[in-house]
């Protein structure tokens, strides 16, 4: 994804930069692994989390990501229906407003997209867009365009959940993931790399955290790998919990703020405040 503006609201932006479009897998310094199959499946229909994004001391606005109650079914399959939402707050839209709205409906068998949705406000730029992921035929449909993809195609909502379904705790620090995803009318070559675990301190207390490095592209809005992290919990939910990233001269971080309809107890946590849900 090529960022056209140096200050990043919306918490898809945050989170599928660190998912950033690497020029081939030839980018990563070590050999990158597919997942060849789903470990497990560590989320719910209902389950909702709800981000602050801050840019540096400012907080700027909110973002949430959402799997919808009810189960749908398409092509006789069911399908998880994923709402990924961002805006910012009032006060900030003179400098820089952003309405985002994606949408994936994801086969809840192989975790792969059949439906993904695009409607964007951030600043001047705004977009829609409309994909049908057409499995039989490898194939995705956008408007009156066709184009031919490999089989194991994701866009971008439903490349994190995949990602979500690899259990890392059996996994090496230094291991890198590449996954493929259909974005703006073109394949992106995305990944990233797990380096260990770190308890970090959060709203609700301290928690253990796998931490992960995107592979980022260099002389962009980033300026090496190391100026972002994505925390994740620990645990069998693995949701994330901290996104932070360098640019330009400060800041960007989203925080988990509230959380609901975890499928399983957030045990990461170390020690636990009392906060409202």
């Amino acid at each position: 994804m090529y960022i056209k503006a140096g200050f990043i609201l919306i918490f898809l932006f945050i989170l599928t930069a660190a998912l950033a479009p690497i020029e081939k897998a030839t980018t990563f310094h070590d050999k990158a692994t597919r997942m060849e199959s789903i470990d497990y499946i560590p989320f719910i229909p209902g389950e909702y989390l709800n981000f602050n994004l801050h840019y540096g001391i400012i907080n700027a606005g909110e973002a949430s990501l959402s799997i919808g109650k009810d189960e749908k079914k398409i092509a006789g399959h069911n399908h998880f229906e994923v709402n990924v939402s961002g805006k910012s707050y009032s006060f900030f839209d003179p400098f820089y407003k952003v309405r985002d709205k994606y949408q994936s409906y994801i086969d809840e068998k192989t975790m792969y997209p059949t439906v993904f949705v695009r409607d964007v406000q951030e600043g001047n730029f705004a977009k829609k867009e409309n994909y049908i992921f057409v499995r039989s035929k490898n194939e995705v449909i956008s408007g009156s365009k066709t184009f031919t993809v490999d089989p194991d195609m994701h866009d971008l909502v439903s490349t994190f959940y995949y990602i979500r379904c690899i259990d890392f705790s059996k996994q090496k620090p230094g291991t890198n993931f590449e996954f493929a995803t259909f974005f703006d009318e073109k394949v992106m070559h995305t990944g990233i790399r797990y380096t260990g675990k770190e308890i970090i301190s959060t709203k609700f207390g301290k928690m253990r955290c796998y931490v992960f490095k995107p592979i980022l592209v260099k002389g962009r809005v980033f300026k090496n790998q190391d100026d972002m992290l994505l925390y994740v919990s620990e645990d069998r939910n693995q949701i994330p919990v901290r996104i932070q990233s360098k640019i330009y001269l400060d800041y960007v971080k989203a925080d988990l703020e509230s959380y609901k309809n975890l499928k399983y107890p957030l045990t990461a946590l170390v020690d636990r405040r009392v906060v409202s849900k």
